[in-house]
């Protein structure tokens, strides 16, 4: 299935909600049913406290008029207005309630809603007399309930009633005459499956809202998580790219977080790649024209000597003279084969971080006035000058004589090889900055980056003998002495080999 992840966000997003929606569901109906019932026993006790008021105000008239406060009117008048099972009990434990009340059997009464019985009434005769009912008929907990009320205290209580059949919440509230004596109790009765039913309405609106909710949240929460996962999938097809090989795709992804920093990364990681790939192509480059050149200067040399020996061989050449020429000729191109592998192993040993370099204190003054020294007699040739110029006669570093004096000798004999003649070359040494320039054709800028990679060299007809190998050696030796390698050139005009020397060390370090 594509964009797993998308649909795993959509379904956790899903999860959350619905929990969110089952945490917040259970705790409104165990707080919103338990608010309400709470609110209606309040609601009831301000009721039957303005019914206990009214019949403490009218107590004279009632008795005169309709009998007692236990008058059927005035009870079936306030059952009307309450929509409530409105009981009065006198001081001599008579319960006055209306005849429906009275006569009505548990069973029925628990089949109606109380609501439902008050508006039948209100289609009644209001003169209907009063019905007494059996005090003793009560449960025990009502009557000990309204013994309290008769004490003067008010009280609330669940219960299931015997008259109504169901389970009701009864408000008791004393009626007291004018000198303060309880003259009865009103009792106030509100079925409680009226109330869960109202509870539940607000319940089933929470219900159908979190539905509605749920079915916006998954939707939202696709387009979210899609968007969210948009990234994550162009990152996986650049990621493919570059396992095919193909370092030039990018995410081009801006975003301020950690899938951005990913996808800089990633990118970042191309063009490396990319980097190394195209230095990969290059040394292989290098190598093949390396094997080329190797090929070109072995096959040379062993051509001519070989050509040699069969003139001297078939005695083609007799004469003392000739024969000697070609002997110098054949020990010519001997040491050139004897130079180029020795060059071969040098490369290989110093690339070998395991091949040993014996280190002691060396007076690189001395070095580069040994290796003047020996280039003179080459640069005589081209009636090159060489001119050094030291600003100390002492210089210590550790290093290996011989590796250093190869070092700078390969520096002199590419500056006499690229010298015109009657040129000069300088070799300065100022502080820790050891120099040698040349005035010669100069290397171009394109060019300078590789100028120390193995198997390169420049093209041109004085370098036809090179083997791309005397700088790869000197910037591995340098780097075996922790001296820093640069070279700049201006072609046509000058170019100088920098090298940044080591610290010196101390007189007393040397000891």
């Amino acid at each position: 299935m594509r964009n797993k992840i998308a649909w795993k966000l959509t379904l956790y997003f899903a999860a959350v909600l619905l929990i969110f929606a089952l945490v917040v569901g259970g705790t409104f109906m165990h707080f919103f049913g338990k608010h309400t019932l709470d609110l209606k026993k309040k609601e009831m006790q301000v009721r039957a406290t303005k019914i206990a008021e009214v019949l403490q105000d009218n107590m004279s008239r009632l008795q005169n008029r309709y009998g007692g406060i236990g008058s059927s009117r005035f009870i079936r008048y306030i059952d009307n207005i309450t929509m409530e099972n409105v009981w009065v009990v006198d001081e001599n434990k008579n319960v006055k309630m209306h005849r429906e009340d009275a006569g009505a059997l548990p069973e029925q009464h628990g089949m109606m809603h109380g609501h439902k019985r008050m508006l039948m009434r209100q289609q009644e005769d209001i003169a209907e007399p009063a019905s007494d009912f059996d005090y003793n008929a009560l449960s025990p907990e009502i009557k000990r309930a309204v013994e309290q009320g008769f004490t003067g205290q008010n009280f609330v209580m669940e219960e299931i009633n015997p008259v109504l059949g169901e389970l009701v919440v009864t408000v008791g509230v004393p009626v007291s005459d004018a000198g303060g004596k309880v003259r009865a109790v009103v009792l106030l009765h509100s079925p409680v499956q009226g109330m869960r039913e109202a509870a539940w309405e607000g319940i089933r609106i929470l219900i159908l809202s979190c539905v509605v909710a749920m079915v916006l949240v998954f939707v939202l929460s696709m387009l979210f998580s899609w968007k969210f996962t948009k990234p994550l999938n162009k990152m996986r097809l650049v990621a493919e790219k570059m396992s095919e090989h193909d370092y030039t795709e990018r995410c081009n992804i801006d975003q301020k977080d950690e899938i951005g920093q990913l996808a800089q990364t990633l990118d970042g990681l191309g063009e490396r790649l990319l980097e190394a790939d195209q230095a990969s192509k290059k040394l292989e480059q290098l190598r093949r024209d390396f094997i080329a050149n190797i090929s070109h200067e072995l096959r040379t040399p062993v051509t001519v000597i070989r050509g040699s020996l069969e003139a001297l061989c078939d005695r083609i050449v007799t004469e003392p003279q000739e024969v000697e020429d070609y002997h110098r000729q054949m020990l010519a191109e001997t040491l050139f084969l004897q130079r180029l592998i020795n060059d071969l192993l040098d490369l290989s040993r110093l690339q070998n971080t395991d091949f040993p370099i014996e280190k002691e204190p060396v007076n690189l003054c001395d070095v580069v006035q040994d290796v003047v020294r020996s280039s003179q007699r080459l640069g005589q040739q081209k009636n090159i000058t060489i001119q050094l110029s030291l600003d100390t006669p002492v210089y210590i570093i550790e290093g290996d004589y011989g590796r250093l004096r190869q070092m700078l000798l390969i520096f002199l004999d590419n500056s006499i090889k690229f010298s015109p003649e009657q040129s000069k070359i300088e070799v300065t040494l100022l502080g820790s900055r050891l120099t040698v320039t040349d005035h010669g054709c100069g290397v171009k800028q394109e060019e300078l980056p590789h100028v120390f990679d193995r198997f390169y060299k420049t093209r041109g007809e004085t370098n036809k003998s090179g083997s791309g190998l005397g700088l790869a050696i000197s910037k591995q030796i340098s780097e075996r002495h922790g001296i820093g390698l640069t070279m700049t050139s201006i072609p046509g005009e000058a170019t100088s080999v920098v090298l940044q020397l080591p610290p010196a060390l101390k007189k007393g370090s040397t000891d």
